[in-house]
């Protein structure tokens, strides 16, 4: 299986560009009854409430004031650091722990599921998803599993999968089911998984040329179907098309997005992938494909690496991060927010001629033209209302295009292909 590969073209970056309206709450355990500051996993409780799972122990915060806290000293808790959680249709509350196996609390009722009381393969629980018939998803190191209450099915690396469908590796890392039974599964270092029925296709890194062989986070868009995953080393990848087949985009550092280490996804009710990095912070991605970065440096967010992220139905973007706690963002009320319109070019890549449009005309404006690595390549001033630049003599590869008003700079990632 050959992964069809595009580079995202057009990234804008602006300096000087409008200031947002942020509104940012942070709960740590200065100001509120959170018992760690690192905090691993979000799900909201479908009553405007969320749960949070950190490192030391399990929370309920109601989103207003009150908050819960359930460890192993004080409820039936089987361990206090929580990997990943998961609601399902019934309110019931699936937790994932690091090493002592999977938890459902239904109420006051806790059940413990672990390889010696159930078919559970390993006690580490790397991600859960409940699809549309309320089954939970579980990703382990020992399998992918499938349990609906009553019957667990369990696919790995050995001729006793589920089906017939021999995964590529059974150290499972994240999943995400559709709706007709398609399944997208990434694995720790053995190619991303597309599961239909007994056909398992697999794309990895050694055999065709994927972008990285491990996902840390995986998902179905709602409303357009377009694949998503996060990695660890390659950035953002979107899939688009056909499940087998599909074209891929990247948003990494080569093309000036800001990391290449995502960490965690969420899409909100607009349909933008908000992104969780390490060391990079939060970073919401359009539909367009234009991206807005939030850090400690320029935004409210406590800490820049970023474990979970969660896009609830009020509008709001949750963040748990690694050392500042949990982050709360919503725009300020009665603000919209609103960047600079920004100038694109095209054709992009660009063969002979590239034009770069203005959204105030580029009459007169300063540019320059840089290779990837900051050498110039040209320079100049405008002297239409759009900038036309002969890039027929510069070899293939993405350009750095500079566009200098007196009160901002504006930069155009482009390529030239030959």
């Amino acid at each position: 299986m050959t992964a069809r590969v595009i580079a995202l073209a057009l990234l804008v970056s602006l300096v000087g560009r409008t200031v947002l309206a942020q509104e940012w709450t942070v709960f740590n355990m200065d100001n509120s009854p959170i018992p760690s500051t690192t905090v691993k996993a979000l799900v909201a409780d479908g009553d405007g409430g969320l749960w949070v799972g950190t490192d030391w122990g399990l929370c309920h915060f109601d989103g207003v004031a009150a908050w819960t806290v359930h460890q192993e000293d004080n409820s039936p808790l089987a361990e206090n650091d929580i990997r990943c959680l998961a609601l399902d249709h019934d309110g019931r509350l699936w937790i994932g722990t690091e090493s002592m196996g999977l938890q459902v609390k239904d109420g006051d009722t806790w059940t413990s599921y672990l390889p010696t009381n159930s078919p559970l393969p390993e006690y580490d629980i790397r991600d859960l998803f409940i699809a549309h018939d309320n089954a939970v998803w579980i990703c382990t190191a020992g399998g992918l599993v499938r349990f609906d209450g009553a019957d667990w099915i369990i696919y790995d690396d050995t001729p006793q999968s589920h089906d017939g469908a021999i995964l590529n590796t059974a150290n499972t890392n994240a999943v995400a089911v559709r709706e007709d039974g398609a399944i997208l599964m990434g694995s720790f270092n053995g190619g991303l998984h597309f599961i239909q029925g007994s056909s398992v296709d697999v794309l990895t890194s050694f055999e065709d040329n994927f972008f990285d062989n491990t996902a840390v986070d995986v998902a179905f868009h709602p409303s357009t179907g377009e694949r998503w995953v996060a990695t660890p080393a390659a950035g953002l990848l979107r899939q688009q098309g056909p499940l087998v087949g599909g074209l891929w985009t990247q948003w990494y550092g080569g093309v000036g997005f800001p990391t290449n280490a995502t960490t965690s996804m969420s899409i909100d009710g607009d349909g933008d992938v908000w992104v969780g990095s390490h060391i990079a912070g939060v970073i919401k991605v359009r539909a367009d494909g234009t991206y807005q970065q939030f850090t400690q440096e320029n935004s409210g967010l406590p800490d820049n690496t970023v474990r979970s992220v969660l896009a609830t139905d009020d509008g709001a973007l949750w963040a748990g991060t690694f050392t500042g706690g949990l982050a709360r963002y919503m725009a300020a009320a009665g603000v919209q927010e609103k960047e600079r319109p920004t100038s694109f070019a095209y054709p992009n890549p660009a063969r002979d001629r590239l034009t770069v449009s203005c959204p105030t005309g580029c009459l007169n404006m300063e540019w320059s033209v840089f290779q990837a690595h900051g050498a110039m390549v040209n320079s100049g001033r405008s002297k239409h209302e759009n900038l036309h630049l002969d890039v027929s003599g510069y070899p293939s590869g993405m350009y750095l295009v500079e566009l200098r008003r007196a009160d901002s700079v504006e930069r155009i990632r482009v390529f030239v292909a030959r």
